[in-house]
C-alpha cells in the first residue's frame, strides 16, 4: 500500500450541491444513485470517495477527475481520468481500492493507493 485516506461527511451536503448544479458527479454516478432508494446517501458516499482520492493524489487532480463506478454484483471501483492516472503512477501506485458506507446522517469512504509489484 502506498497511501490511504478516510473521508466522512454529512449527507446534507449533497442537496445544496445538486440544487446549485455545481457538483462533481458524473452522469453515471447520478444515474446509479437516482435508480436506487436514498440517492443522496449514495451520492454522499461517492463524494466522500472523490474527496479522499483527490487528497491522496494531490497536484491538480480535482473531483471531476475521479468517478466511482460499480457493476452489478461487484464492489465499487474508482475510474480515474488520464491526469489522475498520471498522478497515481507518479506516487508509485498502479491501482486503487475504495470502500463506501452510509447511515442516516453521514457517509464515508476509504480509498487506498496500491502498488502491485
Amino acid at each position: 500500500m502506498v497511501a490511504s485516506a478516510l473521508e466522512v461527511l454529512e449527507i446534507a451536503e449533497v442537496g445544496p450541491l445538486l440544487a446549485s448544479g455545481d457538483h462533481p458527479f458524473s452522469d453515471g454516478e447520478l444515474a446509479f444513485a437516482r435508480a436506487r432508494a436514498d440517492p443522496e446517501r449514495r451520492l454522499a458516499a461517492r463524494l466522500a470517495a472523490k474527496r479522499a482520492a483527490v487528497r491522496l493524489l494531490g497536484g491538480d487532480v480535482s473531483s471531476s477527475d475521479v468517478e466511482v463506478s460499480r457493476r452489478p454484483g461487484n464492489p465499487p471501483r474508482l475510474r480515474l481520468s488520464p491526469r489522475a492516472q498520471e498522478r497515481l503512477r507518479a506516487l508509485g501506485a498502479d491501482d486503487t481500492l475504495v470502500s463506501l458506507t452510509h447511515e442516516r446522517r453521514h457517509a464515508a469512504a476509504a480509498v487506498l493507493l496500491l502498488r502491485s509489484r
